[in-house]
This record gives structure tokens, sequence and C-alpha cells, in this order.
């Protein structure tokens, strides 16, 4: 948040902050973080961006394919609140309240699940099982 309080603005301001540092890679992880549907109306909150920025990141999400460690932080964002781990849907349930419903909800709910299983089956369990403190923060 060091250029303030945005929402899907966050995503440019820590791609160019990231560029300006050399970390390509983390600038990456800035925009694919939060699309997880790879399409920039996919958002929760206001649609803050200027044309350019809303162009750039439709660009950007429409040339590349999401790798494995795209989906892992798209799953790591998903799994905690401030307060910790969660189970998704307390996560899903808490991101509604604070900017509604959208006509892209229930897609990204899905994909969510979907990047769940993957991630479960390559660990061969739940992904809850290895997550410390998630019971006492879903359930309290």
């Amino acid at each position: 948040r060091r250029n303030g309080r945005h929402y899907v603005r966050h995503a440019i301001d820590g791609y160019n902050y990231a560029l300006e540092n050399g970390y390509d890679f983390v600038a990456r992880i800035s925009i694919t973080h939060g699309f997880l549907c790879s399409n920039v109306d996919d958002i929760c909150g206001e649609m803050d961006l200027t044309k350019t920025e809303y162009n750039f990141i439709k660009n950007y999400l429409g040339n590349i394919e999401y790798n494995s460690y795209d989906k892992l932080i798209q799953l790591c964002d998903v799994l905690a609140l401030p307060s910790g781990f969660c189970l998704i849907e307390k996560r899903m349930v808490d991101v509604v309240m604070r900017y509604g419903f959208t006509d892209f909800t229930l897609e990204k709910w899905k994909k969510t699940f979907e990047i769940k299983e993957y991630f479960e089956g390559k660990i061969g369990k739940s992904i809850y099982s290895i997550l410390p403190g998630i019971e006492k923060n879903t359930f309290n």
C-alpha cells in the first residue's frame, strides 16, 4: 500500500514497483495473484484503473499461461485472513461481504476449488491438514 489504498490498481502498483527494483518474477505475481480467471473484469471492489492500465492488464493476462507458482500464490491468497489461515469458504464470504457479489464470483469460486484440488493432488492430502491454527481461526 505504498501508493495508498487501492482496489484493482494495487496490482499495477506492485507490478511497477517490482519492475523498478529488478524483480520481474514478483512483478508477474503482482498481477496474476488477483485474476484467477485471467480476466481483468474479474475483480473485487472498485475498478480504479485508468484505461491504459486496464488495457495493459487485459493484454498481459491474455499473453501468459499461469504456472504452478501463479496458482500457489492465488491459493495462498484465499487461505488466510489477517488473523491467520482459514477455510476457503470463510475467506470467500469475507470478500463478498466487503465488496459484493459480481458476475464473476461463481466462476472465481469454481476456479479457486480447482486450484485447491490441483495442489491437494500434488501433496496427496488436504491442504488444510498442513496449515497451522486453521481450526482455531476458522471457528473462533
